[in-house]
């Protein structure tokens, strides 16, 4: 009988022990009432931060005061150049209404076989910059209209169901006069 006691007193100190975790076991993440992880990175993109800074597409330019706008009967074409190690897009929109051509040239780091999506500046050949000498309207009795500000937006879609890239290009210029110049150009670019 005292064996007994003793036997079912180590039983009873064995059970009330507690249980040690397997340290080689890993432990799986806790989950939610709602069957969502507690937000432990499970490898996945959602998607959401792709490290691209997009918010320079919510800007809007405003066209909508313009004294001539470049928007329907537009032939748009583009020269892709190099210089000093950037990208130089020398953007024409020929409006095939009155002759006029508004030039654009535009300057971007070199990424993309395509025009650089994103705002360009007035300025003078930089980085995402629309440079003030060679940003003008050509008419056709070869005068030029310059200008003394400007913004410029490009939207691309790059894989578009064409095959060729499909731009969406605003910009608005003021000139001497303060008459407002502006493009509101959808399609493609011809390259030359």
């Amino acid at each position: 009988m005292k064996y007994l006691r003793i036997l079912l007193a180590l039983l009873f100190i064995v059970a009330c022990e507690p249980t040690v975790d397997n340290p080689d076991t890993p432990t799986p993440p806790k989950q939610e009432e709602n069957g969502e992880d507690n937000g432990e990175d499970d490898g996945k993109d959602d998607g959401k931060d792709d490290g691209k800074d997009d918010s320079w597409m919510d800007e809007v330019i405003d066209t909508s005061d313009a004294d001539y706008l470049f928007k329907d009967g537009i032939t748009g074409k583009v020269m892709f150049l190099e210089y000093n190690g950037l990208s130089n897009d020398y953007i024409s929109l020929f409006d095939n209404a009155t002759g006029l051509t508004l030039f654009l040239d535009l300057y971007s780091p070199m990424v993309y076989d395509y025009v650089t999506p994103g705002i360009y500046t007035f300025g003078d050949g930089a980085a995402m910059t629309a440079h003030r000498d060679y940003c003008y309207i050509h008419f056709p009795d070869d005068t030029l209209m310059r200008f003394t500000d400007g913004r410029v937006k490009v939207i691309v879609d790059p894989e578009h169901s064409s095959g060729y890239p499909y731009y969406h290009i605003t910009a608005r210029f003021v000139n001497d006069a303060e008459e407002v110049i502006a493009a509101d150009y959808e399609g493609q670019l011809i390259a030359q």
